[in-house]
């Protein structure tokens, strides 16, 4: 049965990494962080920084209608990936995003609606997570900081709202295609 609410679980909108990069970003995963390599490739917009994961309990088709009136607001738009970094003091590694302006707005128009979010005392850092749970060993470390990064520019043109009710499942409960001017 679909649901009909926002559930009470980690809830995130994104945007989506498309083929083959999403493939090039699982198999880093899989190398460093095996646990998260089956969940989709994409850019954390709201969940874990800038705003909180969204406050359960609001209608999902009233949300999934204000991300789809901002994907509207917004046309579809190329990205590179920088370097490895590290959220600080976490072991928490993701690769930087090298223009980070256009991921600025879509969040900042994400906050201004009328989706309400629980509180972040983050400030917003686009990133495509490499590694979420444990500590790396001294070689790994090393090995992700020197990552050979991928380099081409991808394009992003959705944005989808995930759940995870638990740490190793991922349910898409909506996407909408930036399609603005």
């Amino acid at each position: 049965m679909p649901k009909s609410t926002i559930p009470d679980c980690a809830t995130y909108i994104v945007l989506d990494i498309p083929d083959p990069m999403a493939g090039r970003i699982r198999s880093i995963r899989a190398k460093f962080d095996p646990d998260r390599s089956s969940m989709p490739a994409e850019i954390t917009v709201t969940g874990s920084s800038g705003t909180g994961q969204l406050v359960p309990g609001q209608s999902l088709e009233q949300v999934a209608a204000e991300i789809d009136r901002i994907a509207g607001l917004f046309p579809p738009f190329l990205a590179e990936f920088g370097k490895v970094e590290r959220f600080p003091d976490t072991d928490i590694y993701f690769l930087e995003l090298l223009d980070p302006r256009p991921f600025e707005a879509i969040q900042k128009a994400l906050a201004e609606s009328s989706i309400r979010f629980l509180p972040n005392p983050y400030p917003f850092h686009p990133h495509c997570t490499l590694k979420l749970r444990s500590a790396p060993s001294d070689p790994e470390l090393l090995e992700l900081l020197f990552l050979d990064a991928p380099k081409e520019p991808f394009r992003l043109s959705a944005l989808s709202l995930y759940a995870l009710p638990d740490p190793r499942s991922c349910e898409r409960l909506c996407t909408a295609r930036l399609r603005g001017a």
